[in-house]
This record gives structure tokens, C-alpha cells and sequence, in this order.
């Protein structure tokens, strides 16, 4: 059989026809690959919309620093000014998106077609705002679609802006506001707490710290306020601060100690005395002295005086060199009257420190309680040596020699005394009396009338001075003595009885009446002030006053006859018969043997009855 030969022009025209439909295929192909597939959301959305006519805004895919986002209507994509921002694509069910276009009022949305960031865009490229834009997704002038675009600066961007400021006023001005605009941000409200703190102004970080520290309690965070009222000495706030952090952290060493520090510093020995008991055994050695040293102080402040020598005696144990150490126990026992004891451990101080004249006098004051004498005395010479005009030695020493009887060594003593202390009213007071015991009296005079001068109203430098005048029968001088003493000691007599002395030796009566009625007033119930003024009412003829004083002596004295006599004869003397016949009959009921009463009382009644005829 001849096979048919099919002609050469008609193959060529079907081989040309298959790669025609080859390319086509290839071509679908790579479109429906571009598109997405079998299911692409374009496909769908593009035959939808050939379908329904009616544009319609499905969602649109950003990638936002890298990562890609899908924003449906009413969405809002939160940046921060620095980030990168670019635009996907736009979804919608509009055929190839034709007339679809992208708008946002005042910010170029459609820049970021390509990877741009967002900060080149914001008015002024300035970043710390708060921006809020709106994208609006139109077909032609119609809006299908809405989505936010917020932007805001980062805690980061922040605090990077803040520590590039270096005018410390602005830097914290831009925290304050960065505070404001991100809703207090608690990093950045401590960044402004220790910006305060740097700034040492303590008044304005504390408040900050306080709100932090109630939303969150950290320690560090309640360190630093622990500083900040330390330096306000804000005390009692601080003391609060610092049990609440050992409440946290109970086995912190350094803030129970700074605890116990506190309290002790604000006079709360008790609370201390606690705080450093609890820590004394975690403590190294040397601080476990200090320690124990501190205990025993806040002790003896307590007026625990035993539990205080207990502490310095197991401090002593360990340190052997502290010769105030030795002095404290040395002193506790001398109060608690263990005398020998409290030698023992001054004299130890003293062996410490040789020239130290504060452990002498001590050991020197303890040996005169014991009534050691003469020890004392060599240790007030030692320091008298090194001091010469050394006060408390030298007054010590005075007190050694009075008690010896050492005349001599005591006037030695007072005038070193009084070398350096010119206006030492005491020494000057005990020299005038020796001066006087001895006879000197022009020169105890000298030392009274010293203590006079610089204290006018010094009672025994006047009395003493009173006293050597009479024996020097100086009237005149002591007259001038009573004179200010009846102002100081109004209520002492023996002034008075002198002042009467004085003055009716010269007749001055009126004188004597107006210091007697000074006299009365300060001592209404003396009735040897008011017969003195009786007597100058009498010698001055003022016989009506001489009655009525006594009238009140009488009432003082009723029983008292020479008072009644002188009242009757008063009275008789001015015709007052009657009243001076009730006297005489009270004397002689008083005193049946009185002579004189009798008479006179017979006298009147006669002259009463002849004067009734």
C-alpha cells in the first residue's frame, strides 16, 4: 500500500499554529501564577466586580518595618516617628483598581508607594507629637473606605532626646512634657525622678518616687527615696521607708545598720538598740566592736546602766587599746558605787594614754569620793603640771585642801582660781570668808564687795559685808547694806531691828515710822516691827496712829498687859474715859495685882461718876 504524502506547506502552517497556542497557554499560566492561583482573593474580588458594579474597599496590606499588615476599614496602624512605612497594596473589588486612588489631609499618604520613613513627612520632620491621620481609600470622588494612621514617639525616643538635652532645666522641662504626652509613663517618670536626684533637688523627685513605688514596689526605687528624705530630714518618713525595704529584704545588712543609725541619730535609743542586737552576729569583727561599743552607749542613755557595762566589757574583751573605753566602764562604776572597780579600769585608760589630763581628773574625782586624798591629790599635780590653770583641777584640789584644813594650799589654790577667772563670784565669796575667819577684815571686804559688784543682788556677799561693818562699828556702811537687804530679804527682822537701832540713836523718827510700815507690810503678823513704829508714832506725837497700831497689836497680843496699859493711857490721855476704863479692867482681869491698872482704874470711875453728877 503507497502512503499519502501530506503537502509541505500545510505542516509548516500547524507547527506555527501549536507554539501560537503554546505561548498563550504560557502566558495564562504566568498570570494566574502572578494572580495567586485557584482561589486568589483577585481573582474573586475582579470577577466579583465585574459581577457587582458597586466599588467596594476590602482591606489594605502595608509592610510596617519590615512586616507585612492587612488594615480593613476603620483600622488604625499605631507607628512611632522613626519606623519605616511602606504601601502594599490596596485591596478592592474594583477590576484592576481602576480610579482607585488614596487620600489623607495634610500628609502625603501616597509617598509611601515606596519604603519611606515616617518622620520625612511629619510637619517640621518633628517627631515629638502626637499625630493622628486619617487615609481615606477613594474611587474616583467616592469615599469606600477608611483607615488610621496614628503616630507617636517611643519611651525610646524619648529618653535617647532627653540624654542628647544638656541644659539640665531643658532636659527636664522635655521629661516633664514627655510625661504628659505618653499618660505618665513609668520609665519616664523615674528618668525624671533621677534626673531630680542628680539635681539634688530632693523635694521634687520624692513625690515621684512615692507614686511609682505604690503602683510598684521595688527595692532600688525605695532606696532612692529613702535618700531623697534623708537629705530632706524627712526623718520619720525615712525610718518608715528603710523597715519597708527590710521587710523585703530582711537579711540587708547595710540598710539595718543605716536603720539603727537613724534612730539613734533621732533620739530613739530603744529602736536602735533592736536594729543593732539583730545585726551584731552577721557583722566582721571590727565592726561587730563599733557595734558593741554603740549598744553599750545607747544603753547608759537609757539609764541602763548595768546592760550598758555588760556591752563595754565584751567590747573590752577584743579591744584592749581604747582607752575611752576603759573611761566609760570606769565611770559606770563609779555610779554604780564599785568604787575599786572603777579605778582599776581608769587607771587602765590612763596607762593608754599618758597625756591625756580628761582620764586624770576622772580617776582624781573618783579617788576624792573614796576619800583618798592624797592619790588624788598627785594625780591633780600631774595634770596642774601640764595645765597649770586647768579649772576642774584646780577647783577639785581646793575641795582637798578644805578638807584637810589646808589653809595655806586653799588661798594658793582660789587665787589661781581667780587668776583666770576674775569674775568667779564663789572663789571670791570663800577668800572674803577666810580673810574674815582670820581677822583680815579689810581684805575680806575687798572680795565682798567684788562679789557685790558683779552681782549686786548676792544675799551673803551683802550679809557678810552687814556683819564686818557692825564689828567695825562702820553704822553708816551697814546702814547702806540693810538698806538693799530689806529689799532682797524683806522677811528676814534682824535687818530691820538694826535700821531702828540706827535711826533712833538719831531722833529720825519719820524715817523709822516709813521703814517700819515697809517692814509691817512684808510681816504683818510681827509684832516687834509694830511696836517699833508704835514707839515712832508716840516720839513723833502722832498719838491717834500709835492707837490704832495698837489696836492691832492687841488683836496680835490680846493678853499682852503692857500693850493694854499703853492703849489705855492713850485713850485716857484724849478723854476717851470709857474706852480706856474696858482696858484697865481687862488688865486687871488679865493681871488682879496690877497696881497700876487698879488705880487707874479707880481713878476713872470716880471721874466718871462725878462727871455723870
Amino acid at each position: 500500500m503507497v502512503k499519502e504524502r501530506v503537502p509541505r506547506r500545510q505542516k509548516k502552517k500547524r507547527t506555527a499554529q501549536t507554539i501560537v497556542l503554546l505561548i498563550i497557554l504560557l502566558l495564562c499560566a504566568s498570570l494566574y501564577l502572578l494572580i495567586g492561583g485557584l482561589g486568589s482573593d483577585y481573582l474573586k474580588l475582579s470577577f466579583k466586580g465585574f459581577l457587582n458594579r458597586v466599588p467596594e474597599f476590602n482591606h489594605l496590606t502595608v509592610e510596617h518595618n519590615g512586616t507585612r499588615k492587612k488594615l480593613t476599614s476603620g483600622q488604625i496602624l499605631h507607628a512611632h516617628p522613626y519606623d519605616s512605612l511602606r504601601i502594599v497594596k490596596i485591596a478592592t473589588s474594583v477590576l484592576l483598581n481602576r480610579h482607585i486612588r488614596l487620600f489623607s489631609e495634610g500628609f502625603d499618604i501616597n509617598a509611601f508607594r515606596e519604603e519611606t520613613v515616617i518622620t520625612k513627612l511629619l510637619p517640621g520632620q518633628d517627631p515629638f507629637h502626637h499625630y493622628r491621620y486619617t487615609i481615606v481609600i477613594k474611587h474616583q470622588n467616592d469615599t469606600i473606605g477608611e483607615v488610621g494612621l496614628v503616630v507617636s514617639p517611643s519611651v525610646e525616643d524619648w529618653l535617647v532626646k532627653a540624654d542628647k538635652i544638656i541644659d539640665p532645666k531643658k532636659r527636664s522641662e522635655f521629661l516633664r512634657r514627655a510625661i504628659k504626652e505618653t499618660e505618665d509613663n513609668i520609665q519616664l517618670r523615674m528618668r525624671l525622678a533621677d534626673e531630680y536626684l542628680a539635681l539634688k533637688k530632693w523635694k521634687s523627685a520624692a513625690p515621684i518616687i512615692e507614686d511609682i513605688i505604690k503602683e510598684k514596689k521595688d527595692v532600688n526605687l525605695m532606696m532612692k527615696l529613702a535618700d531623697a528624705y534623708e537629705n530632706l530630714h524627712y526623718y520619720n518618713s525615712l525610718i518608715r521607708t528603710l523597715r519597708k525595704i527590710l521587710v523585703l529584704t530582711p537579711k540587708d545588712i547595710d540598710t539595718r545598720l543605716r536603720l539603727a543609725e537613724v534612730l539613734e541619730k533621732k533620739g530613739r535609743p530603744k529602736e536602735a538598740i533592736k536594729q543593732y542586737e539583730i545585726i551584731l552576729p552577721k557583722l566582721p569583727q571590727d565592726e561587730k566592736i563599733v557595734a558593741m561599743k554603740t549598744i553599750g552607749y545607747l544603753s547608759y542613755q537609757t539609764g541602763q546602766k548595768k546592760k550598758a557595762l555588760q556591752w563595754y566589757l565584751k567590747a573590752a574583751k577584743y579591744d584592749k587599746t581604747d582607752a575611752n573605753l576603759y573611761y566609760n566602764i570606769g565611770s559606770i562604776y563609779d555610779e554604780l558605787k564599785q568604787s575599786k572597780q572603777a579605778e582599776k579600769y581608769l587607771r587602765l585608760a590612763i596607762n593608754l594614754k599618758q597625756d591625756d589630763i580628761e582620764g586624770r581628773m576622772r580617776l582624781a574625782e573618783s579617788l576624792f569620793k573614796e576619800g583618798k586624798f592624797k592619790e588624788a591629790k598627785r594625780y591633780l599635780q600631774e595634770i596642774l603640771k601640764k595645765d597649770p590653770r586647768h579649772q576642774e583641777a584646780l577647783t577639785l584640789l581646793a575641795h582637798i585642801a578644805e578638807k584637810q584644813g589646808d589653809t595655806k594650799t586653799l588661798r594658793s589654790v582660789y587665787k589661781k582660781i581667780l587668776s583666770r577667772d576674775t569674775k568667779n563670784t564663789t572663789i571670791l565669796f570663800n577668800l572674803g570668808v577666810m580673810e574674815a575667819d582670820e581677822g583680815n577684815l579689810k581684805e575680806a571686804v575687798s572680795y565682798f564687795r567684788r562679789v557685790v559688784k558683779i552681782n549686786p543682788k548676792d544675799i551673803q556677799a551683802r550679809e557678810a559685808l552687814f556683819t564686818i561693818y557692825q564689828r567695825q562699828k562702820r553704822n553708816d556702811l551697814a546702814f547702806v547694806q540693810a538698806q538693799t537687804l530689806i529689799k532682797l530679804a524683806p522677811k528676814k527682822v534682824s535687818y530691820y531691828r538694826f535700821i531702828f537701832n540706827y535711826l533712833v540713836e538719831q531722833s529720825k523718827y519719820e524715817q523709822v515710822a516709813q521703814y517700819m510700815r515697809e517692814a509691817i507690810k512684808a510681816n504683818p503678823k510681827e509684832l516687834e516691827l509694830r511696836k517699833y513704829l508704835i514707839l515712832a508714832y508716840l516720839k513723833l506725837e502722832k498719838n491717834g496712829l500709835a492707837a490704832k497700831e495698837l489696836e492691832k497689836a492687841i488683836r496680835l497680843r490680846p493678853n499682852d498687859t503692857e500693850l493694854l496699859h499703853q492703849l489705855a493711857t492713850l485713850k485716857e490721855a484724849s478723854g476717851d474715859l470709857e474706852p480706856a476704863l474696858a482696858l484697865y479692867k481687862k488688865i486687871l482681869a488679865i493681871s488682879p495685882d496690877d497696881e497700876k491698872a487698879e488705880e487707874a482704874y479707880l481713878r476713872l470711875r470716880f471721874k466718871l461718876l462725878h462727871k455723870a453728877k
